[in-house]
């Protein structure tokens, strides 16, 4: 689903809009990412609808605009989704290790309150497939700048011996929980993309992209 990459430009498009076909949204007023492994969050608002396009340098995008899709890019990284039905907002965002520790789904929790008044007890959150804490090692200076920032190590850090294991949908559920969101209103796929065949994965050694795509009621 992604183009980064591709050999076959046309036939990724070509599926893009097969799935908008599929789910029944306009692919081109969709919104992208074209992501940096930050914590960046644009919006979108309904008083001033915009077309489709892709957003430069950000790793999270909401809308209000009814019928607008938000489509993010991912290969083991995490695609968060954010609803609140309240309002008719929705919010997307690509979550891997350098976005976390910048805070990704802190930035976007808060983005969402301040366009459009939402109350983070007000959002369901529904975390995407992603790499498991299992299969993502990580250095110790990696490991040290999530401590140093958010503590609570038990909550994402799983050591043995000279290892270090990440949990990235640990650390994003303390971040929502930290900004109010209800524990029992994120929800989580559950699926690996490195052990998972199905799933494009860079440290599973099958290059390629997936899409999440998340459209406001």
């Amino acid at each position: 689903m992604g183009l980064t990459g591709s050999t076959d430009p046309e036939l990724v498009m070509q599926r893009r809009q097969q799935l908008a076909d599929q789910l029944g949204f306009e692919l081109d007023r969709a919104v992208m990412t074209v992501q940096e492994h930050g914590a960046q969050v644009v919006t979108f608002h309904r008083r001033r609808p915009e077309g489709g396009q892709c957003v430069f340098s950000t790793d999270a995008l909401a809308t209000d605009v009814p019928g607008q899709a938000i489509v993010t890019y991912h290969a083991d990284c995490f695609p968060l989704l954010f609803l609140d039905g309240s309002r008719g907002v929705v919010a997307g965002a690509h979550a891997g290790w350098r976005g976390s520790l910048a805070g990704v789904a802190t930035q976007t929790v808060q983005a969402l309150h301040l366009a459009y008044g939402t109350a983070p007890d007000q959002l369901e959150v529904l975390i995407g497939p992603g790499i498991c804490a299992r299969c993502y090692l990580v250095g110790g200076e990696v490991a040290q700048q999530f401590a140093a920032r958010y503590g609570r190590e038990d909550r994402y850090l799983q050591r043995e011996g000279a290892d270090v294991r990440l949990d990235l949908e640990g650390v994003v559920r303390l971040q929502l929980e930290d900004e109010g969101v209800a524990p029992s209103r994120i929800r989580s796929a559950g699926w690996c993309t490195r052990e998972e065949e199905r799933w494009f994965s860079h440290r599973g050694g099958r290059p390629g992209r997936f899409l999440s795509v998340v459209v406001a009621p």
